[in-house]
């Protein structure tokens, strides 16, 4: 009766501040269409997306209305001739998808929205936003073969040139259709237009889309220029085969067009400058050492001056689709983006001897003006990540890569900047022929185009605030061509890795793009090599079909993370049968004595059944002769339990039933089984269902955070979580900081982050860190120094520091819960991103008074809390007026606050 009346209390409260007549919305803004403003070569089924904006407090959409037209015109007259909505009751923002219409290929349609608001009062439309579709099927290829250089290179760098006379007309829109394996760079007249990465199977190679308007000349001769870079399989890349396809498409303002496709027609040559017969940089198949002797450079290659008539024919290897490239070429969004930074120092050891430092770990590769001085020397060079006594680069630290290169100037100003990325802090140059020094010297910083600026995070802890940077900072250096596990070693993703960089960037850096595009990568992998469900552990590979269970357990984990963000109920549904056999290659595993999941199928040699942690070291003696491992059965429970929800959502009253009821079965076994008599979990049981004795954090920490621990034994269990500090490498990491938060472990949760004792994040950071690391003893075993997963991290400082978490999908009800720390932390302050807008949370603890100062997006709601501080009674300030919360163990909380800023008081 006592929370009844405290519900009624709040709800007038609430009511009370809500004018009677409410103003009209503004028009939506930030319109999207595949995540994108205004994206070119899209596929034929877009989706939209934009923010409302509404000055009222506690406002929400409750309908859209968008419009979509195959002109401005139209659009203009709101005649939706390609699709009308209606007026639609929904507050989605976001993946709303185009219904029952056929889009042509390279098309430019236009859309619009508007909204209404709780009240019914609609806004005026937004301002118009386009998309423009690609190509779509193998016939929209017409007019364009697959070439190639007629080469046995292994290291393939080749040129491809046309020249084409364009008429006297105005150029209305050129659009390039390109695909090309591994690597492309795209030139038109001179000017660079774009860079392109196709590390796929052939069979599901992608094609990008530029648009080259600006950068072409009516009534002239124009030219269009290539240089790929096929380089065999490797780590994260299929070996594929050597190829490109082009097509361009220019229209002018009288409705007519220019087709050019690439065929027999384009001239190639070898781009001879990259040496051939080079040693491979290592065993993971990054390629082969850059050894580049600038004197066989051909200058003005990219230019319609140049004199080509000495080169070449492409040889022609069939239409869209011809052996290898049999599948339809999809469309890919993702852009890698490059910025030019400047080197921290640049120190001079004496005889042409320079080390120079770029201050923190980055991904990409250097750029130098060299002037020669010997024109028979080669210059060499030399990355790293550490610097040994004498000050010269360690070999030692180099993640099994030889990270060397070779130069050999021109004999004129000439440009050392290698064509394949690297991460690494340092390169050490052993004989420069010039001085170095901050005017020729830098470095192109690459990486997916992340969005660091959209979240931020500030904390009374200096530590905490730099764990927090390094985390960011490296979540950066993984975004390549996919999600990968180190920009040093790999060209591609493994899917735990991805899973633990993929998730943070969808909150930090509000990344929709490249989760999706991977998510479907990962899916691919099933079809191709696992029909009892399983997935790759790496994809694309060079190696085929190769799984790790537990990393197979890991994706539904993040499809169900990716759903509560985006609320993509089109991806559940397309992919449903996918998902399914995911959680049933799981089950088949089930022992019917134990109900547990007994040698789950995968894996080779240490990975066999589950790698549980890695690298070995970071398993800290977790007991792997257990048939039956706590971490699988706790993974099996979340698979189970993820199942049942994505069959609820998609409508499957049966599924749901299904995998619900095996979800609390396995729940049942794991706490019948693998609780020891002192009421925590031990690490797995056997075959003749003897039990291990070793109790790890792993074993623990998994229970506690999927809400498997009865509450009998939640006390235990953090308990001994607590005491063993940090004992999991990075496969587990993530549910570390995850039980601590949910258990309310402030103080607990800062040391995690801040206490340089302990193995974390602040350990290496005192060690030097500036990303983090594969281990945390990478620097005694030569693991990696830049490996993402690491950044895991980041998502419970999000959680329960700043203590902004979805309810709901595409966070229509979030909470802001930031946990009790005392006096370890007085203030912390942040950003965080949503397909709504950005959530903000300000909090501070002074002179025993608690203040929390939010700003919740339009159309989203929020459960706030607030601890009680000590204190007595249920008594907040909500926007400086005094009401009645409710108790929820050490704190109390206001359900049902509204859009726009508010402020509370304890």
């Amino acid at each position: 009766m006592k929370q009844i009346k405290q519900f009624l209390i709040l709800a007038l409260f609430v009511l009370s501040f809500i004018k009677i007549t409410a103003a009209n919305p503004n028009a939506p803004f930030n319109l999207r269409s595949f995540d994108k403003q205004n994206p070119i070569g899209t596929n034929d089924k877009p989706y939209f997306g934009w923010y409302v904006s509404d000055t009222d407090k506690n406002e929400i959409q409750s309908a859209y209305q968008i419009i979509v037209s195959s002109s401005l015109a139209n659009l203009k007259a709101d005649r939706g001739d390609v699709w009308d909505s209606k007026k639609t009751s929904s507050r989605k923002q976001n993946y709303i998808y185009l219904e029952k219409a056929a889009l042509k290929a390279a098309t430019a349609y236009y859309w619009k929205v508007r909204s209404w608001d709780k009240d019914g009062n609609v806004s005026a439309y937004s301002n118009p936003a386009s998309f423009t579709t690609g190509l779509l099927n193998d016939k929209d290829w017409k007019a364009a073969q697959w070439i190639k250089r007629d080469s046995k290179d292994n290291d393939d760098f080749t040129y491809f040139r046309k020249k084409v006379s364009l008429p006297n007309k105005t150029i209305k829109k050129a659009i390039v259709y390109l695909s090309a394996c591994h690597s492309y760079e795209l030139y038109v007249n001179g000017q660079f237009v774009g860079k392109g990465f196709n590390n796929h199977y052939p069979q599901y190679s992608y094609y990008n889309a530029w648009d080259v308007t600006a950068l072409l000349k009516k009534n002239t001769e124009n030219l269009l220029a290539c240089l790929t870079h096929w380089y065999g399989g490797g780590q994260g890349r299929a070996a594929a085969s050597r190829g490109m396809i082009l097509k361009t498409i220019i229209e002018y303002s009288d409705g007519t067009q220019t087709i050019i496709g690439s065929d027999k027609s384009w001239k190639q040559t070898q781009a001879a400058q990259w040496l051939l017969g080079q040693p491979q940089r290592g065993g993971e198949g990054v390629g082969r050492v850059e050894s580049v002797d600038s004197r066989k450079s051909i200058a003005g290659w990219n230019t319609a001056k140049l004199d080509d008539s000495n080169w070449s024919s492409a040889v022609e290897i069939g239409a869209q689709p011809t052996a290898p490239w049999t599948g339809i070429l999809p469309s890919d969004l993702t852009r890698v983006i490059e910025k030019e930074i400047k080197p921290k120092s640049i120190q001079n050891l004496g005889n042409g001897k320079y080390i120079i430092d770029l201050g923190k770990i980055y991904a990409g590769s250097f750029k130098i003006n060299f002037k020669e001085r010997f024109p028979e020397d080669t210059i060499k060079m030399l990355g790293g990540f550490a610097l040994v006594d004498d000050g010269t680069v360690s070999p030692k630290f180099n993640q099994s890569t030889n990270l060397a290169f070779k130069y050999i100037p021109s004999g004129s100003n000439s440009v050392f900047n290698p064509n394949v990325y690297f991460g690494m802090r340092y390169l050490q140059v052993d004989n420069a022929p010039n001085e170095l020094n901050q005017s020729n010297v830098s470095f192109i910083s690459r990486h997916f185009e992340l969005d660091s600026s959209r979240s931020s995070f500030e904390t009374s802890n200096e530590m905490l605030n730099k764990t927090w940077e390094l985390m960011k900072h490296t979540l950066i250096l993984g975004a390549q061509e996919d999600f990968v596990d180190t920009p040093t070693r790999e060209k591609g993703g493994f899917l735990l890795d991805s899973w633990s960089q993929a998730v943070p960037c969808m909150s930090v850096m509000y990344d929709r793009t490249m989760n999706m595009r991977t998510l479907n990568e990962f899916l691919e992998s099933q079809d191709q090599y696992w029909p009892d469900g399983r997935l790759n552990a790496v994809y694309p590979n060079v190696d085929g079909g190769r799984d790790i269970p537990d990393f197979t357990q890991a994706y539904l984990l993040w499809v169900w993370d990716y759903y509560m963000q985006t609320s993509n109920i089109e991806f559940l549904k397309s992919n449903y049968s996918r998902l399914k056999k995911i959680a049933d290659y799981v089950d088949a595993y089930k022992n019917e004595s134990t109900g547990l999941i007994h040698q789950l199928k995968g894996g080779k040699g240490p990975y066999e059944f589950g790698i549980i942690d890695w690298p070995a070291t970071m398993r800290y003696g977790y007991d792997m002769t257990a048939d039956s491992r706590t971490v699988i059965d706790a993974y099996a429970y979340e698979d189970f339990n993820i199942l049942s929800k994505i069959a609820e959502v998609v409508g499957n009253s049966a599924d749901k039933a299904l995998y619900a009821e095996k979800t609390e079965a396995v729940k049942k076994a794991i706490n019948t089984n693998l609780i020891n008599q002192d009421g925590v979990y031990i690490d797995g049981i056997h075959n003749d269902k003897s039990v291990s004795t070793h109790v790890s954090q792993h074993a623990n920490i998994l229970p506690y955070a999927l809400n498997i621990v009865p509450e009998t034994n939640k006390k235990q269990v953090i308990e001994e979580i607590k005491k063993q500090k940090m004992n999991i490498g990075m496969v587990c990491l993530r549910w570390l900081p995850e039980s601590i938060g949910q258990a309310d472990e402030g103080a607990h949760l800062v040391d995690l982050y801040t206490n340089p004792e302990w193995e974390g994040w602040a350990k290496t950071i005192t060690k030097g860190a500036t990303a983090t690391w594969e281990s945390w003893d990478a620097d005694t075993t030569g693991q990696s120094m830049s490996h993402p997963w690491g950044a895991v991290g980041l998502l419970a400082m999000q959680n329960y520091i700043l203590g902004i978490k979805a309810l709901s999908p595409q966070h229509e009800k979030i909470q802001i819960k930031p946990l009790w720390f005392g006096d370890k932390l007085t203030y912390a302050k942040g950003i965080y991103p949503t397909d709504k807008g950005d959530v903000k949370a300000d909090w501070n603890y002074t002179n025993n008074n608690y203040r929390l100062k939010i700003t919740v997006p339009v159309n989203c709601t929020a459960k706030v809390y607030v601890p009680k501080c000590g204190k007595k009674g249920t008594a907040v300030k909500l926007d400086n007026r005094e009401v009645a919360a409710v108790e929820e163990g050490n704190y109390l909380y206001l359900d049902n606050i509204g859009s726009g800023e508010h402020s509370f008081e304890r």
